[in-house]
């Protein structure tokens, strides 16, 4: 399943999320806004306002539901971070 790129008009704004993670093999995420990006190894997403980046192996959408916000990706999850841009450009100055 292809999501590069949903349309504005699909794009919704949730102000709460919640990640249920199982034996790191199904991960169920709420509250998405947007994908960025999404192959085997690595998905990019737009979580209640904040960046979401997840790294894996063998990583595909099982579900996706864009009205309500909810993806569950399967395969082995490795690492779930948030991306924040304003935190890694102060690293950046105060090295």
């Amino acid at each position: 399943m292809e999501i590069s790129n949903l349309k504005k008009e699909q794009e919704a704004t949730f102000t709460s999320s919640e990640l249920k993670l199982a034996n790191r093999k199904l991960l169920n995420i709420s509250g998405v806004e947007k994908v960025y990006e999404s192959n085997g190894q690595k998905f990019q997403l737009k979580v209640a306002g904040a960046n979401m980046c997840i790294l894996g192996e063998n990583l595909t959408i099982i579900k996706l539901d864009v009205q309500s916000g909810i993806i569950e990706v399967g395969g082995t999850i490795n690492e779930i971070k948030y991306l924040d841009s304003k935190q890694n450009f102060l690293k950046k100055i105060f090295k």
